[in-house]
């Protein structure tokens, strides 16, 4: 699938696309798009493989598709027509200088990138406009890194439903009015080291949970089942939640307990919702934990960051992806931990905390601006006046 060819009067096209880093990236370009058809009017398309494609093909209101292969040095077929590319953290995908002047390219994990990660010939330092969620110091650690002209942003989040959903059906009931709703938000599961480090983290996760859990708590797990690869054998209610249908969901929920994705990070502290953090499932996890562990007394931040102290920061990202998918891989067989995580994770259950990440979450909105006005800027400059035309 392509996107349409280019017409006179035709509003923009623009492409948006993610990595397939678990749901994160792509629920970010999401909440872009969204405001940029709904609020813009731009004509939007989503395009993405593996847990991105899993996650745009969700949503109820996208035209979403595949992206075809490529060969090397070389764009995506479906992004060579259209006006403008939101890329979010996948600059793989940009393939000549053609498609970098025309690509946005939002950074919502600037925090942990390294001189490596953004080498002289780098195509991030060809493109249109780079834009940077601000957390963790991310705009700044960036341009020490020698990124120009970086701007910053707040966190990213979907805008409300053009029609608020209807409550879920079970909350018509009657509820236990001592039974704690947790939801439990465990995403896209995709890294760089593939559908076994899903896997991985899945089973230690139902040791984790299957431990936690009593009869006071009420369990629901939101989550990517990427076409069979992931499931939960835990006896608990678990599926792939559209955005609108875990916005509901949360705004339901008591605490959520979650790995520590920066998107759910966010999503929970504009919710003002309490949160209990699972172990992180990737490196990335990983640093935001050490990040809201150095902030926070709470005693389970410190207890999850330290099984991963050994892995080298300078290490590269698969590298570090496969260090932490082992170090996964015995802690789910590791009883003693499995009980200090579950004592510590009642205890936060009791008495759970909000975090505080991303205020004040307009970022989507600013990305879109961004990109409408310089779209506009760039129609005006490109079609002649009635000056120049006239006779």
């Amino acid at each position: 699938m392509t996107l349409r060819p280019p017409t006179a009067d035709r509003c923009a096209r623009v492409a948006v696309v993610a990595t397939p880093f678990g749901f994160g990236p792509a629920s970010k370009a999401y909440s872009i798009g969204q405001v940029l058809a709904r609020h813009h009017g731009l004509d939007v398309a989503y395009y993405g493989t593996d847990s991105a494609l899993d996650f745009f093909t969700a949503q109820h209101d996208t035209h979403a598709g595949p992206l075809g292969r490529r060969p090397p040095g070389q764009d995506p077929p479906e992004l060579r027509s259209a006006d403008a590319v939101v890329n979010v953290l996948a600059p793989e995908l940009i393939g000549t200088g053609a498609l970098a002047a025309r690509t946005y390219y939002v950074d919502s994990l600037g925090f942990m990138w390294g001189a490596a990660d953004v080498p002289p010939d780098s195509p991030l330092r060809r493109v249109r406009a780079y834009l940077a969620q601000d957390l963790f110091g991310s705009a700044d650690h960036l341009a020490r890194l020698g990124l120009r002209g970086v701007i910053p942003v707040s966190g990213i989040v979907a805008p409300p439903p053009a029609i608020p959903p209807p409550a879920p059906p079970e909350d018509t009931g009657t509820r236990t009015p001592d039974r704690t709703r947790v939801l439990v938000q465990l995403g896209g599961l995709g890294n760089p080291a593939g559908h076994t480090s899903g896997q991985v983290y899945l089973a230690l996760v139902e040791r984790l949970l299957t431990e936690v859990r009593h009869d006071a708590v009420e369990m629901n797990v939101a989550m990517n089942h990427a076409h069979g690869a992931f499931s939960l054998q835990a006896d608990l209610p678990a599926r792939q939640l559209s955005a609108t249908e875990f916005r509901t969901a949360l705004r339901h929920s008591d605490v959520v307990l979650s790995s520590p994705g920066m998107t759910t990070l966010v999503e929970v502290s504009q919710a003002a919702r309490p949160y209990v953090p699972l172990p992180p499932q990737n490196w990335s996890q990983v640093l935001i934990c050490r990040h809201l562990a150095a902030g926070c007394a709470h005693e389970l931040w410190p207890f999850l960051t330290a099984p991963y102290d050994r892995i080298g920061d300078a290490a590269p990202e698969a590298e570090k992806a496969v260090a932490v998918q082992e170090i996964n891989r015995r802690l789910g067989r590791d009883d003693t931990y499995v009980k200090r995580y579950a004592h510590l994770a009642r205890h936060a259950l009791g008495n759970p905390r909000t975090p505080h990440v991303g205020a004040p979450f307009d970022g989507a909105h600013e990305v879109a601006a961004v990109v409408a006005a310089d779209l506009t800027a760039r129609r005006s400059a490109d079609e002649p006046t009635t000056e120049t035309t006239a006779p």
